[in-house]
């Protein structure tokens, strides 16, 4: 019996010396105001235009979109603040990329199929972002129907 309270013992040490379970504080967040009567789900992309990435995002199962619409949707007239370190860490390892962030009508993405949703492809606002563009609004981007 002590040759495994021994075993523990240094097993627990190891966990305690290697590494920490705190999280570090996060650094970066955007704001997304939604200022439509809508709700609103946002959806980014580091490596295309959404206007290019037409493909259809809605989970197929059930506990996934409804993780995914808690995640991404922003109720009218309100704004959601996001956390976005591992986005701007990649901006400023690589300046020449763009952040393209769209904005999307959730009644689209509830009511269309995969396949109609990808022949209309319902973007209702894209921007395109640098570091410095983000820097320059104050990390806060303002979502108004008419723009």
């Amino acid at each position: 019996m002590n040759k495994y309270r021994f075993i523990l013992l240094i097993f627990i040490s190891a966990l305690f010396c290697s590494g920490s379970c705190e999280r570090q504080e996060q650094q970066y967040f955007i704001t997304i105001q939604n200022n439509s009567d809508k709700e609103i789900i946002y959806q980014g992309s580091l490596y295309s235009s959404m206007t290019l990435d037409t493909m259809c995002f809605k989970p197929m199962m059930k506990s996934e979109y409804q993780d995914f619409i808690y995640y991404r949707v922003i109720k009218p007239y309100s704004s959601r603040k996001i956390e976005i370190d591992l986005i701007v860490n990649n901006l400023q390892n690589n300046p020449n990329v763009i952040w393209s962030l769209g904005i999307f009508n959730r009644i689209d993405i509830d009511t269309m199929s995969c396949e109609e949703f990808k022949r209309k492809f319902p973007l209702k606002k894209e921007w395109k972002v640098t570091l410095a563009d983000m820097q320059a609004c104050d990390w806060t981007l303002v979502y108004t129907p008419e723009d």
